[in-house]
C-alpha cells in the first residue's frame, strides 16, 4: 500500500476545498465522527478507500482554509482508533497510518482501503435507533459526509457480495410472456449476420435465452431477469417493471438547458423499448437531428451531405450510455441536443478512471448485456471504442469527447461539441482577454464554461493534460485572480461559470442549417453569464409563493387551501407535479404551498418522484447543487397527471 503523503494530502484538501476520498476531523478522541468516516470509506464502491486528516479542522469564521489544531497525544488515539476497528464493527476494518509534523502541530493521515466485494457491508455492531428497531449500521459515503444508508441502499453492496450484479436479479412479477418474441426474431437475425453458425441460433428460443443468461428455470416456468428485459421486453413489460427505465432526447434551440422558461424544449421524444431496438432508433434520431456538412472526398467526383458528428461516434456515444448504464437506479438517460453541442447523462460513474478511458481493457457494469451487444457487433468490450470515437472527431478537426464521471453522484456524463474547441471564432472571442496572456489550459477552461455554461475540475481535466491538482489550480486562479468565472456549489460538486463580462458577443450562433445567424443574438451576458442575465433568476420569475398563488388555477388553488396537513402520497403527489408543470419551483416553495418541512419533502416525495418515478427532474440538471436549483414536471410526469384527469 503507498500512501500518499501527509502534506500533499493537506495541499490537495486546501485546494479543492473539500474531497471525496480525504475528509478532514478535529480529532481530541477516537470519536462516533472518526468511526463513521472509516466504516464509510471502507463500503463506499468504486472509491477505492479514503483518507482522515487527524488534527485538521475545517474552515470557520476565523480561518478561510482548513487549519491545524495537531493532536496532542498521536500514540493514545492511534491504538483507541486501532482497537475500535477491531471491536466495533462485524468486519474488523484494516487501516494504515503516517504522521507528519507540519506548520508546528503533529497530523496523522490514517489510509482506509476499500473492503473486498465479499466481506462488504462493513456494519457497526449491535445498531439501535430510539425505538429499539435494528439500523442497517452501515455508512457510506455521500456528497456532503458520511450517512448510515438505507436497506435500499445497501442492495448494490449485498449483490456485490454474492458475485450477482442488478442486471441479473429476477423481479417478482416478470413472466417469460414479458418477453418480445419479435424481439427475440430480432436477436437471431442479426446474430446470423455476424456468425451464422453461432451455436445458440440452432436451439429452442428458452435454451437460447438461457445460454446468454438472460432466464433462469424457477418452479418448472422459465423467466427473464433484468438483462433479459432490457434487451429484449415487451414495452409494456418495461413499463410495469422498470418504469425509469427509458430514454429522454431532448432538443433545445441554443446552449443552455433553460434559456426561455416559456418555451422550455423544441421537442422531446421518450423511447421505452428492448435494446436491440432502441439503440438503432435513438441513433437514427439523433443523425437526422444532427447537422450536416458538405464533403468531397478525394478521388471522388460527387458529393456528400454527411452528418457533422460520424456516424460510428454516435453509435458509440450511444451504445456505451446503454451498456454501462447502472440500471438499479431509476433514472432515465437524457440525450440532449443544443445549438452547439450534444450532450449524454446517464445514472453510474466510470468503473474506469476517467483518465483511462480509451486504453485497452474494459470493466464492466452489465457483463450480460455487454456480451450480448458484443456478439451482435452493437459494442467492444476491449476498451478501445473510445480511443476510435477520439480518433475520428481528430480527423474531422473536431474537438475530443468531454467525458465527467461523478463517483459520490453516481453520474456520468459526455459532452459532443460540434466544432473546434478553439475554432475561429472562439479564438477572435478569446483576443478581449490578450492582455491577461491567458495560458492554453485556461484559454480552455474559459471556452468550455462559454460553451457549456459551467466547468468543473473533471471536466477541464478531460480536455487537457492536466492533473486534479493542476485542474483545481487553474479555476482557481481565473476565479479569484483573473475574476473571469464565478464559483458555485461547494466541495466535490464545485463548479464555475463566467463572469459577467463586457465586450464581444459570445459566438456566432448557427441556424439548423449550420448557416450563421446575428451574432447579436449570442450576447455573452445572454448566454453564459450569471442565472439573472441567463435564465431569469428564480425570484423574480417564481417569487413568493404566498405572492404568486393567485395565478394559479382555480381547482389547484382550492386543493392547496382544502390539504389536510396529514395528507398522504396519493394526495401530495398530483399537486407537486401540476404546481411544477406550471412554472419551476424550487424546495422551499413547494415546502411552503403545500405546508411541510423542506427535508420531509425532499426525502418523502422529490427524491422519489425524481430518481424512482422519473416525474420531476431538475431545472438544471447539469448543475447538479446549482444555487437557484429547482425542480419542473418531466414529460411523463405531464403524462402521469393527464391520466389522473388534471388537464394543463
Amino acid at each position: 500500500m503507498l500512501m500518499q503523503s501527509v502534506a500533499s494530502l493537506l495541499a490537495e484538501l486546501r485546494a479543492l476545498d473539500e474531497h471525496p476520498r480525504i475528509e478532514a476531523k478535529r480529532a481530541s478522541q477516537a470519536g462516533s465522527s472518526i468511526m463513521q468516516s472509516l466504516c464509510a470509506f471502507a463500503n463506499e464502491p468504486g472509491l477505492g478507500g479514503g483518507y482522515l486528516l487527524l488534527g485538521v479542522c475545517e474552515p470557520d469564521a476565523l480561518h478561510d482554509a482548513f487549519w491545524l489544531e495537531g493532536v496532542a497525544d498521536v500514540d493514545k488515539l492511534l491504538n483507541e482508533i486501532q482497537g475500535n476497528c477491531r471491536e466495533q464493527f462485524e468486519t474488523p476494518i484494516p487501516i494504515h497510518s503516517q504522521t507528519a509534523l507540519i506548520e508546528g502541530q503533529r497530523i496523522i493521515a490514517l489510509y482506509v482501503p476499500e473492503l473486498d466485494a465479499a466481506a462488504k457491508p462493513c456494519v457497526f455492531k449491535g445498531k439501535f435507533d430510539s425505538k429499539h428497531k435494528r439500523k442497517t449500521g452501515v455508512w457510506r459515503r455521500g456528497l456532503n459526509g458520511d450517512y448510515e444508508c438505507s436497506q435500499h441502499e445497501l442492495e448494490p453492496l449485498l449483490l456485490a457480495k454474492s458475485g450477482m450484479s442488478f442486471e441479473q436479479v429476477i423481479l417478482p412479477d416478470a413472466e417469460w410472456d414479458d418477453l418480445d418474441s419479435g424481439a427475440i426474431a430480432l436477436y437471431r437475425q442479426l446474430r446470423t449476420r455476424v456468425r451464422p453458425q453461432a451455436e445458440e441460433l440452432l436451439a429452442s428460443d428458452e435454451e437460447m435465452l438461457r445460454a446468454l443468461n438472460l432466464v433462469k428455470q424457477l418452479d418448472g416456468r422459465w423467466r427473464p431477469n433484468v438483462a433479459g428485459l432490457l434487451l429484449l421486453g415487451k414495452p409494456l413489460a418495461l413499463r410495469r417493471l422498470l418504469p425509469a427505465v427509458r430514454v429522454d432526447y431532448v432538443r433545445i434551440q441554443g446552449t443552455q438547458w433553460v434559456e426561455d422558461p416559456e418555451q422550455r424544449f423544441a421537442t422531446t421524444q421518450d423511447f421505452r423499448e428492448p435494446l436491440l431496438r432502441l439503440i438503432a432508433r435513438l441513433e437514427a434520431t439523433i443523425l437526422d437531428d444532427m447537422p450536416r456538412h458538405f464533403r468531397l472526398r478525394e478521388g471522388e467526383t460527387q458529393r456528400s451531405d454527411q452528418p457533422l458528428l460520424p456516424q460510428k461516434v454516435i453509435r458509440e456515444a450511444v451504445v456505451n450510455a446503454l451498456m454501462h448504464r447502472d440500471y438499479q437506479v431509476n433514472q432515465p438517460t437524457l440525450v440532449v441536443r443544443y445549438s452547439n453541442r450534444l450532450e449524454i447523462r446517464n445514472a453510474g460513474y466510470s468503473l474506469k478512471p476517467t483518465a483511462l478511458l480509451g486504453e485497452m481493457g474494459s470493466l464492466l457494469r452489465n457483463p450480460v448485456i455487454a456480451g450480448v451487444l458484443y456478439d451482435l457487433e452493437f459494442a467492444e468490450t476491449k476498451g478501445t471504442g473510445i480511443r476510435t470515437m477520439r480518433r475520428l472527431l481528430q480527423e474531422l478537426g473536431l474537438t475530443a469527447p468531454v467525458f465527467s464521471s461523478h463517483q459520490l453522484e453516481n453520474q456520468f456524463s459526455a459532452i459532443y461539441l460540434l466544432h473546434q474547441l478553439l475554432g475561429e471564432a472562439q479564438l477572435r472571442w478569446l483576443q478581449q482577454f490578450s492582455h491577461l496572456q491567458l495560458t492554453a489550459d485556461e484559454a480552455k477552461a474559459l471556452i468550455l464554461a462559454a460553451e457549456t455554461g459551467a466547468v468543473d475540475n473533471a471536466a477541464l481535466r478531460a480536455i487537457s493534460d492536466l492533473d486534479t491538482l493542476a485542474a483545481s489550480q487553474i479555476l482557481g486562479r481565473l476565479h479569484h485572480q483573473r475574476g473571469l468565472l464565478v464559483k458555485g456549489g461547494a466541495g466535490p460538486a464545485t463548479y464555475y461559470q463566467l463572469a459577467e463580462l463586457p465586450g464581444l458577443p459570445l459566438f456566432p450562433a448557427e441556424g439548423p442549417d449550420g448557416s450563421e445567424l446575428d451574432a447579436n443574438t449570442s450576447d455573452l451576458r445572454a448566454n453564459t453569464s450569471d442565472l439573472g442575465a441567463n435564465t431569469g433568476d428564480l425570484d423574480a420569475n417564481t417569487g413568493d409563493l404566498g405572492a404568486n398563488t393567485g395565478d394559479l388555477p382555480g381547482p389547484l388553488r382550492h386543493a392547496l387551501a382544502t390539504l389536510s396537513p396529514k395528507a398522504r402520497q396519493d394526495k401530495l403527489w398530483p399537486l407537486i407535479l401540476w404546481l411544477c408543470a406550471l412554472r419551476p419551483q424550487r424546495a422551499e416553495q413547494l415546502a411552503q404551498h403545500l405546508g411541510r418541512q423542506v427535508k420531509t419533502l425532499k426525502s418523502s416525495h422529490l427524491n422519489p418522484l425524481r430518481e424512482q418515478q422519473g416525474l420531476l427532474q431538475y431545472r438544471h440538471p447539469e448543475v447538479i447543487n446549482h444555487p437557484q436549483q429547482a425542480y419542473v414536471t418531466s414529460a411523463a410526469g405531464r403524462l402521469w397527471l393527464a391520466e389522473q384527469g388534471i388537464v394543463l
